[in-house]
């Protein structure tokens, strides 16, 4: 994970890599909406976390990957 400024706030950025078909984007999009969906599309966009999850208010950004683009989100990431 690596650190963002946001707003005076060091934001985090999580980056959501495995197999292929195993339920990253699922998981994702359960985590965004507090809902289990009926259908995903294979990969999402950045998706933020709603800002009172936390009481510390620190924006949370999930990075969804395809399976094989997940190395290069790893390098991004910690660039």
């Amino acid at each position: 994970m690596a650190g963002v400024h946001v707003g005076g706030k060091n934001g985090v950025r999580i980056v959501v890599a495995g197999d292929r078909g195993t339920g990253k984007s699922s998981l994702i999009v359960t985590a965004v909406s507090e809902n289990f969906p009926a259908s995903v599309p294979p990969v999402l966009p950045p998706s933020r976390l709603p800002d009172d999850l936390y009481p510390d208010r620190i924006p949370i950004t999930i990075i969804d990957t395809s399976s094989r683009s997940a190395i290069f989100w790893l390098y991004m990431v910690a660039r």
